[in-house]
């Protein structure tokens, strides 16, 4: 038998919600909440034991992408302790530096002409392949497995992903971990994304791959199709307005 050799990404994410991994769900829910949320809240909200809830948010804490703070009372007794969260790229200054050089790489990669986008595109189905577990000879699994996996390995990434079932299937990311550098140059950043995305099903033996992004189609929130294709993509179209087809910055 053929040994597989594992490239994992660990991020913290332990089991799995409607957007992926739990604490994926749990900083969604508190960067979409003005106001801090309790462990109670948090633990009705997700649907887990109070107990499991305290360990994901201490966790996340720990790790600069939530916060926690004390909460006024009117009555005598300890103040309930509130959190709310952060993004991975709007956190302690490491995560802003990484920020800043993805803002600055996407730049000067713009700038090198029209044909920067085909590049990214590449440079991602290159990293999908290897970020993903490669099956043994003749190993065949099928879509829907395929589909799980991509989604888990999304959500290691941080993408927050979701799975629904339309006409074509579409693909939605609640978080991009790069929104800034995206929110620029999304002909840029998107065709990497899509080439990872594509990479992966391609070494999954996948029939399907991603056939068109929909970058922001609002606040932290893009989508793409998934579907089945004939022919080998260079890169996957956009379907976004204001995009500037000479750069892939935002007009």
């Amino acid at each position: 038998m053929a040994a597989k050799v594992e490239h994992s990404v660990f991020d913290g994410t332990t089991g799995r919600s409607d957007h992926g991994g739990r604490r994926t769900h749990i900083i969604q829910i508190l960067r979409d909440t003005r106001e801090p949320l309790t462990v109670d809240q948090i633990a009705e909200r997700v649907g887990i034991h109070v107990n499991t809830a305290r360990f994901h948010l201490e966790s996340l804490v720990d790790a600069g992408l939530a916060t926690r703070e004390a909460q006024s009372r009117a009555t005598p007794g300890r103040p309930k302790v509130g959190y709310l969260g952060t993004l991975p790229n709007q956190t302690h200054e490491r995560a802003q530096g990484y920020r800043l050089l993805a803002e600055i790489l996407t730049t000067a990669i713009a700038q090198s002409g029209a044909e920067s986008g085909e590049w990214m595109y590449r440079v991602g189905a290159e990293w999908g392949r290897y970020l993903t577990t490669r099956l043994a000879p003749f190993e065949e699994i099928d879509e829907s497995e395929i589909a799980g996996r991509l989604v888990d390995k999304l959500d290691a990434l941080w993408f927050a992903p979701e799975l629904q079932a339309d006409d074509p299937t579409r693909l939605v990311l609640h978080n991009c971990p790069f929104m800034q550098a995206a929110r620029r140059f999304p002909g840029i950043v998107c065709q990497l994304h899509a080439g990872m995305i594509n990479g992966s099903l391609e070494e999954m033996r996948s029939g399907q791959r991603l056939t068109k992004i929909c970058p922001q189609v609002a606040d932290h929130y893009c989508e793409g199709h998934l579907g089945p294709v004939d022919e080998h993509l260079e890169q996957v179209p956009i379907e976004a307005p204001w995009l500037n087809a000479e750069d892939g910055s935002a007009a």
